[in-house]
């Protein structure tokens, strides 16, 4: 009955407290846009989508999606004032092929302004992962099932997943921009 009168908004949230204490250093935030597009304009200048005082990355115009789960780490000295870690899309009670080739295609866009990006999917009230939603989630890092009654059991799996994927993103951007070699 809990899973019926469940959101995933609600669920989200859940998982969100949960997670909360263990991605620390980095932060974690409920429907936080990003960035998914980069473009120069006709006299060469990079376009990116950001508010120029706060640096926020704007949501519509075609340049920003909203995450519904964001970890994150803030920084002030620069063009955006977001460096993503993780974005967790949340999909609760069931999934379409639809909403696993959308949320795909989703993460690689992501992708490309944020290679380092680690992206997932999170399935709530499911008991384990549909086979459409492996073979067609194949660009995603991670995909986890959790019931809707979120055993402890599962929380700190998921908790231990989340740290885990904040330091390989941590470690690939290590990579990728030289500070540490293969």
């Amino acid at each position: 009955e809990r899973r019926l009168k469940m959101s995933e908004d609600t669920f989200a949230e859940l998982l969100v407290s949960a997670v909360t204490p263990f991605v620390q250093p980095h932060r974690i935030e409920r429907k936080r846009s990003l960035l998914y597009d980069l473009s120069f304009n006709h006299r060469g200048i990079v376009t990116m989508g950001v508010d120029p005082d706060s640096g926020e990355p704007i949501r519509g115009g075609g340049r920003g999606f909203e995450q519904d789960i964001l970890v994150f780490d803030e920084v002030t000295d620069s063009h955006t004032s977001v460096i993503p870690r993780i974005v967790a899309e949340v999909k609760f009670g069931g999934v379409t092929t639809h909403d696993v080739i959308v949320y795909a295609e989703k993460a690689d866009r992501i992708r490309r302004v944020y290679p380092y990006l680690r992206y997932g999917f999170v399935l709530g009230g499911l008991g384990h992962i549909p086979g459409r939603v492996l073979r067609l989630g194949q660009r995603f890092d991670f995909i986890t099932a959790l019931t809707a009654e979120l055993q402890p059991i599962e929380l700190d799996a998921f908790c231990h997943l989340m740290r885990e994927e904040a330091a390989a993103s941590l470690a690939l951007t290590d990579l990728l921009f030289g500070k540490r070699a293969l």
